[in-house]
């Protein structure tokens, strides 16, 4: 098997140059291929106390799987980093990968290091390579528009910032929250604007507080969705951060359901209103807007839509 390896929390864009360049690789000598990765995230494990504390992944282990299935990876290896596994020699990582997956060829990016004290270098793993055989490939790091190096570490800063974006265009495709809908006050349908609570990880990285413009795959469907995270200041009465998504045009008791919602567009931050009149008329104000975006990406980025559609549907039908 040719393995593209890496943390891979998500598969943005330097990450599906890896899975592209093991792809090709093994259709040239008709092997197999997928991807060898990490759990946890070898940054948590390797940093120090406090940074291990406030570690965020991108993704959660669920949300993983949706993206491995969106991008056709056909196998994807975990191995779970420990002291042992960390204090391997890359010799000896080489010769498990090979024992354990069947790996007989390798793909990493530019820069990739592992191994003990992380002795393994690119070109150590070309040469390393060379003599066992296998094929290998090296690829560059991937840049966006304005030349600035794409990383899983740049992304969760991007979208701790609420700049959604720079976020779907270092990926190719929208940040996301999978979850199910679960209980809240049920201030929203008090107001005439009720919400889906979604059901969020303590582990993944929050997006910034505020109103965003969102689509929401509900019940085999895609739904405009006027999202909002925060702890709603205008009624002061909610302990932690909450996920919460006005689905427009929609009205079905959807708890204890499974969605997923993309954030595509920060509209505002968290604001404390005098009334509830008031926030009434800025939630009003924020689904025209919501309308108009959901209404443009359905129509300019059709395909990437309808990818998703295929990949929800098929990856777990209660979706």
């Amino acid at each position: 098997m040719i393995a593209a390896i890496g943390a891979f929390d998500g598969f943005h864009k330097g990450h599906q140059a890896l899975l592209e360049r093991a792809r090709t690789m093994a259709a040239g000598v008709r092997l197999d291929w997928g991807a060898v990765t990490f759990t946890p995230h070898p940054d948590k494990f390797l940093s120090s106390r406090k940074t291990q504390k406030n570690f965020k992944f991108l993704y959660t282990k669920r949300e993983r799987r949706i993206l491995e299935s969106f991008f056709a990876i056909p196998t994807v290896h975990e191995i779970e980093f420990s002291p042992r596994f960390a204090n391997m020699s890359p010799v000896e990582f080489l010769d498990f990968i090979s024992g354990e997956f069947g790996v007989d060829g390798i793909v990493v990016g530019e820069g990739f290091r592992f191994g003990k004290n992380r002795a393994g270098t690119t070109d150590w793993l070309s040469d390393e390579c060379r003599k066992r055989s296998w094929p290998f490939g090296a690829v560059p790091a991937v840049n966006g528009l304005r030349g600035e190096p794409v990383s899983s570490t740049s992304i969760r800063e991007v979208v701790s910032a609420g700049n959604m974006r720079y976020a779907w265009e270092w990926q190719g495709h929208p940040y996301f929250c999978a979850g199910p809908v679960v209980h809240g006050n049920e201030r929203g349908r008090m107001i005439g604007f009720p919400t889906a609570n979604l059901e969020t990880a303590s582990e993944k990285v929050a997006a910034r507080r505020g109103s965003y413009a969102a689509m929401a795959f509900v019940n085999g469907r895609w739904r405009a969705g006027a999202a909002n995270i925060g702890v709603n200041p205008t009624f002061n009465d909610i302990e932690g951060t909450r996920f919460e998504t006005f689905l427009l045009d929609f009205e079905d008791d959807i708890y204890g359901t499974e969605i997923v919602v993309f954030l595509l567009e920060h509209l505002r931050d968290e604001t404390r209103f005098g009334s509830v009149d008031e926030l009434k008329e800025q939630i009003s104000q924020n689904v025209i807007e919501v309308r108009k975006i959901a209404e443009r990406t359905l129509r300019e980025e059709r395909r990437l839509w309808e990818k998703f559609h295929e990949t929800l549907l098929g990856y777990n039908k209660t979706l």
